[in-house]
């Protein structure tokens, strides 16, 4: 059947993206989109599409349970992330850092390699919200901090073989490996396609390579040179994703605060998690990797944020900083300041849900099966079509589930080989999905280190955009000549092109004043 809507099922997402890079208004833009989508299924009636939008999109959004877990998670997250920082949880782990590390380098390696001990979660608030006060004390950029947590999340957690991405790839692969006959085993297939993840693997070793050679390029160049030079870790025109500086927090130099303010909060929320993981895993049956691939993460993870929100409260209690009684009401106030991100959400879903009913995948697979292209440039393409519809949309499974059973086919009907063209489905929905602004994933790298939203998405955008060109020249090498020939090229594509971006960098706007860094 033919798509109805075929070209007219870009402008949605395009809209959404392209106000909120004019405006900087992350929800006036969504809702935009939405509004755009909406009006043109229903007929192009403007009228009708105000209700529609609330009764076909935003409410089903909710009431999907997958969202609405992640709509709890970021409640809790809110009231956790509050009572650390007025607990004096993040004095105490500042004041730790500042006699253990000493330098803006050791504060962001600390945040790179804790992302390791964290990854089972897929890291990104987990992340921000525990090592932000370190960043904050060495004078790095919210925007870097975001970078890290969104490099961090996603792209490494498709690395990872106990996260749910890595389950929901091997279920895709299966399915294809069933319909096809073919008697390979699923996992280590996934295993042996974690090479030729391009994208994910080289947005890693590209973020580690700037934090060691501080070589920062475009616009986080000069967020950079700012916050070192300045002291302002936003713009002044920022709008941060959350709403926790000053107030409460002002003035805890006085109180009776020890690293106890950290530690228990810390202790209560791993604790929390891992029981969860492991009951809602079964680790009795299923072992203890089965358990991670099994559980139920997003209970774990909001479960951990009420419980070590909760420690946190009683700690700041105990050290005189607010009464016993005020530990919910103050949970509740972080709930409040956050409240704009579940909105942010919804939004974002309800976009990728009416690209859903307008079948952009449909129309972008029609343009792919109306040429014919040589078999190697195939994981090229694959690649690049995926981070078009991953950057339309904001989603990377939703590219993984409809390019899965297209390029494994054509793998083995064209004798290529199937790690490679996996990874390059993998690689190209992390990808769109990594510089969408329109990503829940990026959206919660802005909210977990309190950075603008869209000065996040356009800091780490030459990053991306780098690192994402360079895996498209690396597959089309891996494609003719050798898929280790097109991963050795796409490092090398990335290590000239930051150095050479660095260079125009210093040349604009001078070069960073020597501090401690």
């Amino acid at each position: 059947m033919e798509n109805a809507f075929g070209i007219l099922s870009i402008v949605p997402p395009l809209v959404a993206i392209g106000m909120a890079l004019i405006t900087k208004q992350t929800i006036l833009s969504l809702l935009l989109g939405v509004f755009t989508g909406v009006t043109i299924i229903n007929g192009w009636n403007p009228f009708i599409a105000v209700p529609k939008m609330i009764s076909d999109y935003f409410i089903p959004q909710i009431g999907n349970e997958w969202n609405a877990g992640m709509i709890m998670l970021i409640t809790a997250c809110g009231g956790f992330v509050y009572l650390i920082k007025i607990s004096g949880a993040g004095k105490a782990l500042g004041d730790l850092a500042t006699r253990k590390i000493e330098n803006r380098k050791q504060a962001q390696l600390v945040t790179y390699l804790s992302a390791f001990a964290f990854v089972y979660t897929e890291p990104t608030l987990t992340l921000g919200t525990i090592m932000r006060p370190i960043t904050e004390r060495f004078k790095v950029s919210r925007v870097k901090l975001a970078y890290i947590c969104d490099v961090m999340g996603c792209p490494f957690a498709t690395l990872s073989p106990i996260t749910s991405y890595s389950a929901y790839a091997t279920g895709l692969i299966a399915a294809q490996f069933a319909l096809l006959n073919i008697t390979d085993n699923p996992w280590n297939t996934f295993v042996s396609a974690i090479p030729f993840n391009f994208y994910a693997i080289f947005g890693m070793i590209a973020l580690l390579y700037v934090i060691v050679t501080k070589l920062d390029i475009g616009p986080m160049y000069d967020a950079e040179k700012r916050a070192i030079e300045t002291g302002h870790l936003i713009g002044e025109n920022d709008n941060p994703m959350e709403r926790y500086d000053g107030g409460d927090s002002a003035n805890l130099d006085d109180m009776n605060i020890s690293f106890l303010n950290f530690l228990v909060p810390m202790l209560t929320l791993f604790i929390t998690l891992f029981s969860i993981v492991f009951w809602t895993g079964n680790i009795a049956e299923n072992g203890l990797l089965g358990s991670f691939r099994e559980s139920n993460i997003t209970l774990g993870i909001t479960t951990a944020f009420v419980t070590g929100g909760i420690a946190a409260g009683v700690m700041g209690a105990k050290s005189g900083l607010f009464k016993y009684s005020d530990i919910i009401g103050k949970f509740i106030k972080g709930v409040v300041l956050n409240a704009e991100i579940p909105i942010i959400l919804v939004l974002a879903w309800s976009i990728g849900s009416i690209t859903g009913t307008m079948d952009l995948k449909g129309f972008v697979v029609s343009i792919i099966e109306s040429y014919s292209f040589p078999p190697a440039l195939i994981p090229g393409i694959i690649f690049i079509i995926g981070a078009f519809v991953a950057f339309s949309t904001g989603s990377s499974w939703g590219v993984w589930s409809i390019m899965m059973p297209i390029g494994i086919p054509i793998a083995v009907a064209f004798d290529l080989p199937v790690g490679l063209v996996i990874g390059a489905v993998l690689s190209g929905g992390v990808f769109g999905d990594h510089v969408s602004p329109i990503s829940d994933t990026t959206i919660l790298a802005s909210t977990a280190a309190g950075a603008d939203h869209i000065q996040h998405v356009r800091t780490q955008l030459p990053y991306a955009l780098l690192v994402g060109g360079s895996s498209a020249i690396g597959f089309i090498f891996a494609g003719f000549i050798n898929p280790w020939i097109g991963f050795v090229v796409t490092g090398i594509s990335i290590a000239l092109g930051l150095s050479l971006f660095h260079k125009l960098a210093e040349r604009r706007i001078g070069r960073v004043e020597s501090v401690n860094v």
